[in-house]
């Protein structure tokens, strides 16, 4: 039935015409304001937990007290003349109990799966871990981490990279990625939780909801920041308690944790309806020497860069290795070799294509005895690893120049004041100013 231009829409007890374009754009809204945002009558301040929303209250900066302001405020309750109005998201944030959240697949499911593979019948390695994680969404999250952290192994392969005990995934890389999962899951699917999967090589966790219309897995996998939610009044609460970060930054974050860990990338899909990352526990490479691995630790290069240089000890390498084992395209690959040869780690292959070799110039020569190459002035290896990675760090400053994290926040603040560096957004990362290069270049 399409009358003129437009398409018959009801809006209230009126039929208007909109455009196709108009429609669409409700429909995109439709998905992103979801369930959280329901009221539900009849449901009253008894059944959430006073105790949540006094610390929620306060980390919001209001009275402790003061639960409706605060309920209201964050728009987690209506007010419609004298009857006070929960929204769903109050219900998922501080309900008492399971029973008072309506919603039978709320909160996280665990399973353990000997081996690298799910098997069934008489061969079925599958486990649950129970009891279900159920209850309000702190409650839920606070757990799962509490359980986790528990079933999370010491990996062996880490612990010859870093000498030290480390836990197969890094904290921060698992945890977000379990806090993402419940804070954006789509909880309009009743049929379908949350779930944690580990396998002897890997961890998955599985979040029902496809991806928001402004997201895509392409701009996820370049570590693109993502604002977008499809549970705004549940992220911006958990953000205030320090349970998430609400900046967009939770998924690179993760790529980077896992990739200074010396593992995979994050593997993200969708699977029918269902948002799935993957994190493997087995590093790019095996361990070398410690000796040697403790030096490659200490150098001013990033970590892509350290990578290549404990894999090869007094070897030689192609460039094909290096873009592979960093997963990054050959342009990217070229110029971190070559700020690596400017700074007298490799030597130049001698001739171009394919087939030409990097070769590694350090060595060590007896016990604990390194041969560097020739000392670089402090600004020509601040300049190195800025050109490496595109930006920098306060930790890039404390690396570079032996200063502690005061004195590195308090030289970065001014060489941005003196137009050497610029401040990336409203991120924590330092790019090139108009003045660098003349900064950069003078010896000291």
């Amino acid at each position: 039935m399409v009358h003129g231009d437009g398409f018959p829409r009801r809006v209230k007890d009126t039929v208007i015409q909109d455009s196709e374009e108009a429609i669409n754009a409700i429909k995109r809204r439709g998905q992103e304001e979801s369930y959280e945002s329901d009221l539900v009558p009849g449901v009253g301040l008894d059944a959430l937990d006073p105790e949540r929303i006094e610390s929620a209250a306060r980390s919001a900066g209001f009275a402790p007290t003061d639960y409706l302001g605060f309920l209201q405020e964050r728009g987690l309750a209506e007010l419609r003349g004298a009857e006070f109005l929960l929204r769903r998201a109050a219900l998922l944030l501080f309900s008492k109990s399971a029973q008072h959240l309506d919603h039978p697949n709320a909160g996280i499911r665990i399973f353990r799966v000997e081996g690298s593979e799910r098997l069934t019948g008489s061969r079925n390695n599958v486990s649950e871990i129970k009891p279900r994680i159920e209850g309000n969404l702190c409650h839920v999250i606070e757990v799962a981490y509490q359980r986790l952290g528990l079933l999370i192994r010491n990996s062996e392969h880490l612990h010859d990279l870093f000498f030290k005990e480390m836990p197969e995934y890094p904290a921060f890389a698992w945890q977000e990625a379990v806090v993402n999962a419940v804070a954006h899951r789509e909880y309009r699917d009743h049929g379908r939780g949350v779930e944690i999967w580990l396998f002897s090589d890997r961890m998955e966790i599985r979040s029902p909801g496809d991806l928001l219309p402004s997201v895509t897995l392409e701009a996820l996998r370049a570590r693109r920041r993502a604002h977008a939610s499809r549970n705004p009044r549940v992220t911006r609460v958990l953000a205030e308690l320090g349970l998430m970060r609400e900046q967009g930054e939770g998924m690179p974050r993760i790529f980077d944790e896992m990739e200074t860990s010396w593992l995979p990338m994050p593997e993200l899909d969708l699977e029918g309806g269902v948002f799935v990352m993957t994190l493997r526990n087995t590093p790019v490479f095996a361990g070398g020497r410690p000796e040697w691995i403790s030096f490659i630790h200490r150098l001013p290069l990033n970590i892509r860069q350290q990578r290549i240089l404990a894999k090869n000890e007094g070897g030689a390498f192609r460039s094909c290795e290096y873009q592979s084992l960093n997963d990054i395209d050959r342009d990217q690959a070229y110029r971190e070799l070559r700020s690596m040869v400017d700074a007298g780690f490799l030597e130049a292959p001698d001739h171009h294509g394919p087939g030409g070799m990097y070769q590694v110039k350090l060595a060590l020569e007896g016990p604990g005895t390194m041969v560097p190459p020739a000392p670089m002035d402090l600004r020509q290896t601040f300049r190195l690893r800025m050109e490496a990675q595109g930006f920098v760090k306060n930790q890039d400053y404390q690396d570079c120049f032996g200063v502690s994290p005061t004195t590195a926040k308090r030289a970065l603040a001014a060489l941005v004041k003196e137009e050497i560096l610029i401040r990336a957004g409203d991120s924590r990362r330092y790019q090139l100013g108009p003045k660098w290069a003349d900064w950069s270049m003078a010896r000291h």
